[in-house]
């Protein structure tokens, strides 16, 4: 189970270097988390047989981490979103001044 843990640990740390860059690549994001949801499937199949795992230092870390993730994710998407309103907005004003030219 620490292997699964460890390996875990690890996408997690390509996440958040794959979401920290400037110019954020949303394929190799996607097939980290795709890797990861696999992994969290063995981790979660591992709990429901063993109940008493659940309980763990371990698994309360994992857990922490997960939901840390999720919000890195949720803000970054937010951010992103920002960026591109303000690029619509931009774009729109742009076709305004050439409906003069």
């Amino acid at each position: 189970m620490s292997d699964l843990l460890q390996r875990l640990c690890e996408l997690d740390h390509l996440i958040e270097q794959s979401l920290c860059v400037e110019d954020i690549q949303a394929e190799e994001i996607v097939s980290l988390v795709d890797k990861r949801e696999q992994l969290l499937q063995s981790v979660l199949s591992y709990v429901a047989d063993h109940p008493q795992f659940a309980a763990t230092p371990e698994w309360r870390n994992a857990i922490n981490h997960t939901q840390q993730l999720a919000g890195l994710m949720q803000s970054k998407t937010m951010a992103i979103g920002q960026e591109l309103k303000k690029y619509r907005h931009g774009h729109k004003s742009v076709q305004q001044y050439k409906k003069f030219l």
